[in-house]
């Protein structure tokens, strides 16, 4: 290939195609404990899966087993155990795999109360059946035989619910729930978060979230509701696109859903993985934590007549109380115009509840029952890496995608060791993304030129500055 005139070479060095931004900080395992973090550590290890991914199913879960048993108390404020959760992946980043592991103990609950539910409401229909027969032409013979109550649908876990079946299956049905979804489009894209429904349905569950009565007022005879002490934990695993949507939508962001939500969206392992030859369901570290949420699933909920729950009362030690305080002070500091969390004002607002409950969700399931200075330490930590990573995916520019291309070709180039190419070279053997079409070819060479990495004699193309 013919040696281009270094007289071409521009004098200026190459500029950066994308601005840094910040790298995703390590998630802090350690803070965990004992029965989640090793549990998070092996999912990591052996799914192949980000720590910080395995970490949001495995936190979702615990918040799932605990809400339903306990309540944190404060000064006379309530403080529910549930967690809004938004994991950002894309897909083949084996999200699927990793809620499967975290959640086994909740399936598996969820699965015996069907079975115990199919086998009651046969006796009911049954029953039913039998009560009509005493006086088939009186249809309402039926009430003067007693019968039991109509069994209910044990449904622990949802993933596409209209708010209206959320609302009446936590009335009716079973007074904790989680909403969790592997693909969060499939929520975001539904009819519960239509034009016409979201505003509706992002109140409901910042109200949920709060712990505050459901109170549905209806003109229709038996639609109206009332209800105290419902529960309700969230997990949504989203695609990078709609997480962009999701940062960027103004009713979202001024309703407040998202600051309830702790966030994260780690680097992607695709490429990185290799299979390993471990079976979880005889690891120690999985056995261990299994055990410890199949225990939590399988203790009755202590429920009020009315089906509230009656939850446990958790407090905070002395010194736990000292430093809670400590940190909610010096978090409420950083909230004003010029602090280090005021472009993440609503996140740092609910971020010292978030702490508490953490802390609450660990204590419970470290079988404490009281919120000791170490769980408000350990939860500070979590709650400080959420803190940093909407931070960091809040203040980063957006990036155009030709640039995105462009610089994913550029490191292909470096890579391949591609000194000199020309067009022909690119479209016959470069990366599958440049060979769309000539254009877009053609577009991400000349974005290579204008940022100085490519000097061309309109023929062929040169890299400059190849790692050696």
């Amino acid at each position: 290939m013919q040696q281009l005139d270094p007289k071409l070479e521009l004098p200026r060095s190459p500029r950066p195609l994308i601005e840094s931004n910040p790298v995703a900080e390590p998630y802090p395992v350690q803070a965990l404990g004992g029965i989640l973090g090793p549990a998070v550590e092996r999912m990591a290890e052996v799914i192949g899966v980000p720590q910080a991914l395995a970490a949001q199913s495995v936190l979702a879960a615990s918040a799932l087993a605990t809400q339903g048993h306990a309540g944190l108390q404060l000064d006379g404020r309530n403080y529910p155990l549930s967690l809004y959760l938004i994991t950002v992946a894309a897909s083949g980043d084996r999200k699927t795999a990793a809620d499967r592991c975290a959640l086994l103990p909740a399936r598996q609950w969820e699965r015996e109360q069907w079975q115990r539910y199919r086998e009651q409401l046969a006796r009911y229909r049954a029953a039913q059946r039998q009560a009509q027969r005493i006086n088939p032409a009186d249809p309402d013979s039926k009430n003067d035989v007693l019968l039991e109550a109509e069994p209910s649908a044990p449904r622990l876990i949802t993933t596409d619910p209209t708010i209206e079946a959320l609302i009446k299956g936590l009335c009716h049905d079973l007074p904790s729930m989680g909403l969790f979804c592997d693909e969060g489009g499939q929520f975001l894209g539904s009819s519960t978060m239509s034009r016409d429904n979201r505003l509706k349905a992002v109140t409901t569950l910042s109200s949920l979230w709060d712990g505050s009565p459901i109170d549905r007022a209806r003109s229709m005879a038996g639609e109206s509701l009332r209800a105290y002490d419902r529960r309700v934990s969230l997990h949504l695993m989203l695609q990078p696109y709609l997480a962009m949507q999701l940062l960027s939508d103004p009713l979202l962001l001024g309703q407040g859903i998202l600051g309830r939500c702790l966030m994260t969206w780690p680097t992607s392992l695709a490429g990185q993985r290799s299979y390993q030859a471990v079976d979880l369901s005889k690891d120690a570290a999985l056995k261990r934590y299994h055990h410890r949420l199949s225990a939590l699933f399988h203790q009755p909920w202590s429920l009020s007549p009315d089906g509230a729950l009656q939850l446990s009362p958790l407090t905070l030690s002395p010194l736990a109380r000292r430093r809670w305080i400590d940190l909610h002070d010096a978090i409420e500091a950083q909230l004003g115009e010029f602090g280090e969390l005021a472009c993440v004002r609503p996140n740092g607002s609910k971020a010292a509840d978030n702490l508490l409950r953490v802390a609450g969700i660990l204590a419970v399931v470290e079988e404490s029952g009281v919120v000791e200075v170490d769980h408000i330490q350990r939860a500070s930590a979590l709650v400080g890496y959420y803190l940093t990573e909407i931070q960091r995916l809040t203040e980063q520019e957006p990036v155009c995608r030709v640039k995105e291309e462009a610089d994913r070709l550029l490191r292909w180039l470096q890579a391949k060791d591609w000194k000199r190419f020309s067009i022909r070279d690119l479209n016959r053997n470069g990366p599958r993304f440049a060979r769309k079409s000539s254009r877009h070819a053609a577009n991400l060479l000349v974005e290579l030129i204008d940022h100085q990495w490519l000097i061309t004699d309109g023929h062929t193309f040169e890299v400059r500055h190849v790692q050696s």
